[in-house]
């Protein structure tokens, strides 16, 4: 039986982020981009060199399958979420719902009233399951190449 647990993102999953990473770009988004998209926001080949200090002194989860880590959602203290990947075999089972439960959790608890987040293509649907509203369409440049994004927001509903 498979068993998904969330645990704390620690300062040392550097290198498992970037290849989680570099798999839902790749794989996860080929039906939303193209090939030089994909390779404009993630790179030819998995770089897990900055991923490494993009892990240290972050707010989030990491998802782990039978102990393997699968995905990792990040919040920031303004409510902004990063980072939402899970790996696109587990796309769908429910990994990136359980993240998105956590991160939802804790940003009720710092207080945070309003959720945001730059989504992609891939991930929009995702987000508007959650409740989530489309502010605008974006157009991210990376270098010579454009990327449509959307800023999205949500409303938390305050604890008693």
């Amino acid at each position: 039986m498979e068993t998904l647990t969330l645990r704390p993102l620690r300062a040392d999953d550097g290198d498992i982020a970037g290849a989680i990473f570099f798999d839902a770009v790749h794989r996860g988004a080929a039906a939303h981009y193209t090939p030089e998209q994909r390779i404009a926001w993630a790179g030819a080949s998995p770089n897990t060199a900055g991923w490494r200090t993009m892990c240290v002194d972050v707010d989030g989860f990491m998802a782990e399958r039978n102990g393997e880590p699968v995905g990792f959602m990040t919040l920031d203290a303004n409510g902004y979420i990063d980072l939402a990947f899970v790996r696109s075999d587990v796309a769908g089972t429910g990994a990136g719902w359980r993240l998105y439960q956590a991160v939802e959790a804790r940003a009720e608890d710092l207080g945070i009233a309003r959720l945001t987040t730059d989504a992609s293509l891939t991930a929009r649907p995702f987000f508007e399951r959650q409740g989530w509203t489309v502010e605008r369409e974006q157009t991210v440049q990376k270098g010579a190449v454009a990327l449509t994004n959307f800023k999205m927001a949500k409303r938390l509903a305050r604890r008693p």
